[in-house]
Protein backbone atom coordinates (compact mmCIF):
# COMPACT_ATOMS: atom_id res chain seq x y z
CA UNK A 1 0.00 0.00 0.00
CA UNK A 2 1.30 3.64 -1.41
CA UNK A 3 1.29 5.79 2.23
CA UNK A 4 2.87 8.92 0.33
CA UNK A 5 2.19 9.97 -3.30
CA UNK A 6 3.84 8.69 -6.58
CA UNK A 7 7.04 12.12 -6.98
CA UNK A 8 8.09 13.24 -9.92
CA UNK A 9 11.47 14.53 -9.91
CA UNK A 10 10.19 18.32 -10.40
CA UNK A 11 7.85 17.17 -7.22
CA UNK A 12 11.00 16.53 -5.03
CA UNK A 13 12.79 19.56 -5.99
CA UNK A 14 10.56 21.55 -5.12
CA UNK A 15 10.01 19.93 -1.68
CA UNK A 16 13.51 20.17 -0.80
CA UNK A 17 13.56 23.86 -2.21
CA UNK A 18 10.79 24.39 0.28
CA UNK A 19 12.32 22.61 3.38
CA UNK A 20 15.33 24.77 2.36
CA UNK A 21 13.83 27.96 2.49
CA UNK A 22 12.68 27.23 6.19
CA UNK A 23 15.52 26.18 7.68
CA UNK A 24 17.20 29.55 6.33
CA UNK A 25 14.18 31.56 7.60
CA UNK A 26 14.19 29.45 11.33
CA UNK A 27 17.93 30.32 11.31
CA UNK A 28 17.49 33.60 10.17
CA UNK A 29 15.14 34.19 13.19
CA UNK A 30 16.84 32.70 15.17
CA UNK A 31 19.93 34.80 14.44
CA UNK A 32 18.63 37.76 14.65
CA UNK A 33 16.53 36.68 18.23
CA UNK A 34 20.02 36.34 19.69
CA UNK A 35 21.22 39.44 18.19
CA UNK A 36 18.71 41.46 19.72
CA UNK A 37 19.26 44.36 22.29
CA UNK A 38 18.53 42.68 25.87
CA UNK A 39 16.74 43.69 28.75
CA UNK A 40 19.72 45.41 30.81
CA UNK A 41 19.12 49.38 31.64
CA UNK A 42 22.54 49.86 33.29
CA UNK A 43 25.58 48.67 33.44
CA UNK A 44 25.73 44.95 36.24
CA UNK A 45 28.65 42.66 37.38
CA UNK A 46 27.14 38.52 37.40
CA UNK A 47 29.42 36.52 39.00
CA UNK A 48 29.74 33.09 37.92
CA UNK A 49 31.12 30.79 39.79
CA UNK A 50 33.43 27.65 38.98
CA UNK A 51 31.56 24.39 38.26
CA UNK A 52 28.26 26.36 37.82
CA UNK A 53 25.98 24.65 34.87
CA UNK A 54 24.07 26.54 32.13
CA UNK A 55 21.01 26.38 34.11
CA UNK A 56 22.22 28.21 37.45
CA UNK A 57 24.21 30.66 34.93
CA UNK A 58 20.85 31.69 33.10
CA UNK A 59 19.30 32.11 36.55
CA UNK A 60 21.81 34.44 38.00
CA UNK A 61 21.65 36.09 34.51
CA UNK A 62 17.70 36.51 34.36
CA UNK A 63 18.24 37.54 38.12
CA UNK A 64 20.49 40.65 37.27
CA UNK A 65 18.16 41.35 33.97
CA UNK A 66 21.23 40.53 31.80
CA UNK A 67 18.90 38.32 30.04
CA UNK A 68 15.21 38.14 29.67
CA UNK A 69 14.77 34.03 28.97
CA UNK A 70 16.91 31.83 30.89
CA UNK A 71 15.80 28.77 28.87
CA UNK A 72 16.26 30.58 25.71
CA UNK A 73 20.21 31.04 27.67
CA UNK A 74 20.46 27.84 28.33
CA UNK A 75 19.40 25.96 24.70
CA UNK A 76 21.41 28.93 22.91
CA UNK A 77 24.57 27.34 24.81
CA UNK A 78 23.42 24.01 23.72
CA UNK A 79 23.14 24.22 20.39
CA UNK A 80 26.38 26.07 19.94
CA UNK A 81 27.79 23.28 21.97
CA UNK A 82 29.38 25.93 24.34
CA UNK A 83 27.36 24.31 27.21
CA UNK A 84 30.74 22.86 28.86
CA UNK A 85 32.96 26.09 27.85
CA UNK A 86 31.35 28.48 30.03
CA UNK A 87 34.03 30.28 32.12
CA UNK A 88 33.78 31.25 35.87
CA UNK A 89 34.42 35.05 37.05
CA UNK A 90 33.24 38.52 37.49
CA UNK A 91 31.93 39.77 34.17
CA UNK A 92 30.78 43.03 33.58
CA UNK A 93 27.84 43.49 31.27
CA UNK A 94 26.98 47.04 29.33
CA UNK A 95 23.43 48.10 28.93
CA UNK A 96 21.08 46.00 26.10
CA UNK A 97 23.89 43.83 25.50
CA UNK A 98 22.30 41.08 23.59
CA UNK A 99 22.30 36.96 24.38
CA UNK A 100 25.02 36.38 21.79
CA UNK A 101 27.37 38.47 23.19
CA UNK A 102 26.31 37.58 26.96
CA UNK A 103 27.65 34.27 26.10
CA UNK A 104 30.62 35.33 23.77
CA UNK A 105 31.58 36.73 26.82
CA UNK A 106 31.35 33.57 28.90
CA UNK A 107 32.19 31.17 26.18
CA UNK A 108 35.83 33.25 25.96
CA UNK A 109 36.49 34.21 29.67
CA UNK A 110 36.07 37.89 29.37
CA UNK A 111 35.80 38.25 33.03
CA UNK A 112 36.86 41.46 34.95
CA UNK A 113 40.84 40.79 35.61
CA UNK A 114 41.70 41.07 39.17
CA UNK A 115 45.20 41.13 40.86
CA UNK A 116 47.04 40.55 44.19
CA UNK A 117 50.27 42.35 44.84
CA UNK A 118 53.50 39.96 46.13
CA UNK A 119 55.67 43.24 47.89
CA UNK A 120 59.62 42.42 47.86
CA UNK A 121 60.94 41.20 51.03
CA UNK A 122 58.04 39.06 52.26
CA UNK A 123 58.40 35.72 53.57
CA UNK A 124 57.00 33.00 52.04
CA UNK A 125 54.10 32.66 54.56
CA UNK A 126 53.41 36.21 54.20
CA UNK A 127 52.14 35.51 50.58
CA UNK A 128 50.20 33.09 51.55
CA UNK A 129 48.31 34.49 53.72
CA UNK A 130 47.85 37.42 51.29
CA UNK A 131 46.87 34.49 49.12
CA UNK A 132 44.25 32.89 51.67
CA UNK A 133 42.53 36.34 51.59
CA UNK A 134 42.33 37.28 48.44
CA UNK A 135 39.02 37.12 47.14
CA UNK A 136 38.46 35.38 43.66
CA UNK A 137 40.89 32.90 44.10
CA UNK A 138 39.82 28.89 45.16
CA UNK A 139 41.82 26.19 46.80
CA UNK A 140 44.03 26.17 49.90
CA UNK A 141 47.59 27.22 49.13
CA UNK A 142 50.36 24.47 49.43
CA UNK A 143 53.60 25.88 50.94
CA UNK A 144 56.97 26.10 48.79
CA UNK A 145 60.35 26.83 49.47
CA UNK A 146 61.33 30.08 51.12
CA UNK A 147 62.73 32.42 48.42
CA UNK A 148 60.81 30.99 45.12
CA UNK A 149 58.19 33.08 45.21
CA UNK A 150 59.07 36.19 42.78
CA UNK A 151 57.52 39.41 43.97
CA UNK A 152 55.26 41.03 41.53
CA UNK A 153 51.53 42.20 41.21
CA UNK A 154 49.74 39.01 39.06
CA UNK A 155 46.49 39.11 37.26
CA UNK A 156 44.00 36.40 37.58
CA UNK A 157 40.68 35.12 36.42
CA UNK A 158 38.11 35.01 39.53
CA UNK A 159 38.04 31.27 40.58
CA UNK A 160 41.52 30.31 39.93
CA UNK A 161 43.04 27.82 42.13
CA UNK A 162 45.72 29.50 44.79
CA UNK A 163 47.92 26.37 43.96
CA UNK A 164 47.96 27.79 40.08
CA UNK A 165 48.91 31.37 40.93
CA UNK A 166 51.49 29.83 42.83
CA UNK A 167 53.22 27.93 40.20
CA UNK A 168 52.82 31.02 37.89
CA UNK A 169 54.88 32.73 40.81
CA UNK A 170 57.80 30.20 41.29
CA UNK A 171 58.00 29.66 37.58
CA UNK A 172 58.67 33.49 37.44
CA UNK A 173 61.31 33.50 40.06
CA UNK A 174 63.54 30.09 38.56
CA UNK A 175 62.86 32.46 35.36
CA UNK A 176 64.52 35.75 37.21
CA UNK A 177 66.87 33.33 39.19
CA UNK A 178 67.92 31.68 35.87
CA UNK A 179 68.58 35.01 33.97
CA UNK A 180 70.88 36.44 36.96
CA UNK A 181 72.77 33.44 37.37
CA UNK A 182 73.80 33.47 33.89
CA UNK A 183 74.66 36.68 33.36
CA UNK A 184 76.83 36.80 36.84
CA UNK A 185 80.22 38.16 37.30
CA UNK A 186 83.31 35.63 37.09
CA UNK A 187 84.56 33.92 40.20
CA UNK A 188 81.78 34.82 42.83
CA UNK A 189 82.18 33.02 45.93
CA UNK A 190 78.47 31.33 45.05
CA UNK A 191 78.65 27.74 44.08
CA UNK A 192 75.16 27.71 42.92
CA UNK A 193 71.46 29.94 41.94
CA UNK A 194 70.50 28.20 45.04
CA UNK A 195 73.36 30.61 46.93
CA UNK A 196 72.71 33.49 44.89
CA UNK A 197 68.75 33.32 45.93
CA UNK A 198 70.05 33.09 49.22
CA UNK A 199 72.29 36.10 49.39
CA UNK A 200 69.75 38.08 47.68
CA UNK A 201 67.02 37.69 50.36
CA UNK A 202 69.63 39.04 53.00
CA UNK A 203 70.36 41.83 50.57
CA UNK A 204 66.66 42.63 49.79
CA UNK A 205 66.00 42.70 53.63
CA UNK A 206 69.72 44.35 53.99
CA UNK A 207 69.49 47.66 51.67
CA UNK A 208 67.05 50.88 52.25
CA UNK A 209 66.75 51.10 48.63
CA UNK A 210 67.73 49.32 45.15
CA UNK A 211 70.53 51.83 43.94
CA UNK A 212 72.68 50.41 47.26
CA UNK A 213 71.90 46.95 47.00
CA UNK A 214 75.16 46.27 44.83
CA UNK A 215 77.24 47.66 47.67
CA UNK A 216 75.81 45.82 50.15
CA UNK A 217 75.75 43.17 48.14
CA UNK A 218 79.59 43.35 47.32
CA UNK A 219 79.89 43.55 51.30
CA UNK A 220 78.64 40.34 51.70
CA UNK A 221 80.51 38.72 48.83
CA UNK A 222 84.37 40.58 50.62
CA UNK A 223 83.39 38.61 53.37
CA UNK A 224 82.27 35.37 52.18
CA UNK A 225 86.07 35.77 50.10
CA UNK A 226 87.42 36.26 53.64
CA UNK A 227 85.45 33.50 55.65
CA UNK A 228 84.22 36.38 57.94
CA UNK A 229 80.39 35.72 59.34
CA UNK A 230 77.82 37.75 57.28
CA UNK A 231 76.58 39.49 60.73
CA UNK A 232 73.11 39.60 59.29
CA UNK A 233 70.27 41.16 61.17
CA UNK A 234 67.55 39.78 59.25
CA UNK A 235 69.23 36.31 59.49
CA UNK A 236 68.87 36.16 63.43
CA UNK A 237 65.34 38.02 63.35
CA UNK A 238 64.30 34.91 61.08
CA UNK A 239 65.40 31.83 62.81
CA UNK A 240 64.47 33.52 66.10
CA UNK A 241 61.44 34.56 68.19
CA UNK A 242 61.63 38.17 67.31
CA UNK A 243 59.35 40.28 69.13
CA UNK A 244 60.36 44.07 67.29
CA UNK A 245 63.58 44.74 69.38
CA UNK A 246 66.84 43.07 68.26
CA UNK A 247 68.91 42.62 71.47
CA UNK A 248 72.52 41.65 72.36
CA UNK A 249 71.61 38.07 73.49
CA UNK A 250 69.40 37.56 70.20
CA UNK A 251 73.10 36.95 68.78
CA UNK A 252 74.05 34.86 70.81
CA UNK A 253 70.70 32.42 70.66
CA UNK A 254 71.96 29.04 68.21
CA UNK A 255 70.41 28.82 65.59
CA UNK A 256 71.12 28.05 61.78
CA UNK A 257 70.22 31.20 61.01
CA UNK A 258 72.46 33.06 62.96
CA UNK A 259 75.15 34.49 60.84
CA UNK A 260 76.58 36.18 64.26
CA UNK A 261 77.47 32.62 65.11
CA UNK A 262 77.31 30.51 62.20
CA UNK A 263 79.96 31.33 58.72
CA UNK A 264 78.56 31.16 55.60
CA UNK A 265 75.05 31.14 53.91
CA UNK A 266 72.34 30.62 56.35
CA UNK A 267 70.55 27.22 55.19
CA UNK A 268 67.82 28.73 53.51
CA UNK A 269 66.67 32.23 51.70
CA UNK A 270 65.10 34.34 54.78
CA UNK A 271 62.46 35.95 52.11
CA UNK A 272 61.87 36.58 48.57
CA UNK A 273 64.14 39.17 46.80
CA UNK A 274 62.76 40.71 43.86
CA UNK A 275 64.84 41.14 40.39
CA UNK A 276 67.24 44.02 41.71
CA UNK A 277 68.43 42.15 44.71
CA UNK A 278 69.46 39.24 42.58
CA UNK A 279 71.02 41.48 39.77
CA UNK A 280 72.88 43.28 42.35
CA UNK A 281 74.38 39.66 44.51
CA UNK A 282 75.02 38.66 40.73
CA UNK A 283 77.24 41.35 39.67
CA UNK A 284 78.08 43.47 43.14
CA UNK A 285 80.10 46.53 42.82
CA UNK A 286 83.99 46.72 43.10
CA UNK A 287 84.51 48.10 46.64
CA UNK A 288 87.08 46.30 49.81
CA UNK A 289 84.60 47.43 52.18
CA UNK A 290 83.55 45.21 54.48
CA UNK A 291 81.18 46.87 56.59
CA UNK A 292 77.44 48.95 56.64
CA UNK A 293 75.62 50.72 59.19
CA UNK A 294 72.78 53.06 58.31
CA UNK A 295 73.14 56.76 57.77
CA UNK A 296 72.12 59.26 60.39
CA UNK A 297 68.96 59.87 58.38
CA UNK A 298 68.30 56.10 58.36
CA UNK A 299 67.73 55.88 54.66
CA UNK A 300 70.70 54.61 53.26
CA UNK A 301 73.54 53.52 54.43
CA UNK A 302 77.62 54.17 54.94
CA UNK A 303 80.73 51.60 53.98
CA UNK A 304 83.65 51.11 55.83
CA UNK A 305 86.22 48.61 54.71
CA UNK A 306 88.04 48.91 58.26
CA UNK A 307 86.33 48.61 61.41
CA UNK A 308 88.06 51.67 62.87
CA UNK A 309 86.24 53.50 59.89
CA UNK A 310 83.62 51.43 60.74
CA UNK A 311 83.41 52.81 64.57
CA UNK A 312 84.13 56.28 63.26
CA UNK A 313 80.68 55.84 61.80
CA UNK A 314 78.72 54.44 64.39
CA UNK A 315 80.65 57.55 66.74
CA UNK A 316 79.66 59.90 64.03
CA UNK A 317 75.67 58.21 63.80
CA UNK A 318 75.27 59.13 67.63
CA UNK A 319 76.48 61.93 67.78
CA UNK A 320 74.10 63.43 64.83
CA UNK A 321 71.03 61.57 66.47
CA UNK A 322 71.92 62.92 69.69
CA UNK A 323 72.92 59.36 71.81
CA UNK A 324 75.75 57.93 73.14
CA UNK A 325 77.82 55.40 71.71
CA UNK A 326 78.63 52.25 73.99
CA UNK A 327 81.72 49.58 73.01
CA UNK A 328 81.44 46.84 74.80
CA UNK A 329 83.59 44.89 74.04
CA UNK A 330 83.54 43.67 70.52
CA UNK A 331 80.31 44.69 70.12
CA UNK A 332 78.96 48.04 68.90
CA UNK A 333 75.62 48.56 70.56
CA UNK A 334 73.59 50.98 67.80
CA UNK A 335 70.19 49.57 67.24
CA UNK A 336 67.32 51.83 67.27
CA UNK A 337 65.25 49.67 64.80
CA UNK A 338 65.00 47.10 62.22
CA UNK A 339 66.45 49.44 60.05
CA UNK A 340 69.38 50.32 61.58
CA UNK A 341 72.28 47.07 60.95
CA UNK A 342 74.14 45.75 64.36
CA UNK A 343 77.78 44.94 62.89
CA UNK A 344 80.34 43.44 65.49
CA UNK A 345 84.28 43.26 64.75
CA UNK A 346 85.02 40.60 62.24
CA UNK A 347 86.18 37.44 63.43
CA UNK A 348 87.45 34.58 61.26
Amino acid sequence: MRIFPKMTSGTVVVLITVLLASVVVGTGLWGRYLAQPGPLAAPATVLIEAGQGPKVVAKALAQAQVIAHPHAFVLAVRLLGLDRTLKAGAYQFEPRISLRAVINKLALGEAESRSVMIPEGWTVRQVLERLEATEGLTGKATAVGEGSIFPDTYHFRFGVERDKLLETMTSRMAQELAAAWAARTPNLPLNTPEDLLNLASIVQKEAATEAEMPMIAAVFINRLRQGMKLQADPTVIYGAAFDGNLRKKDLTEAHPFNTYMYAGLPPTPIANPGRAALRAVANPASTDALFFMADPSRTLHVFAKTYAEHQKNVARYWALVGKEVRISGTVARMMLSDTVPLLVQPKK
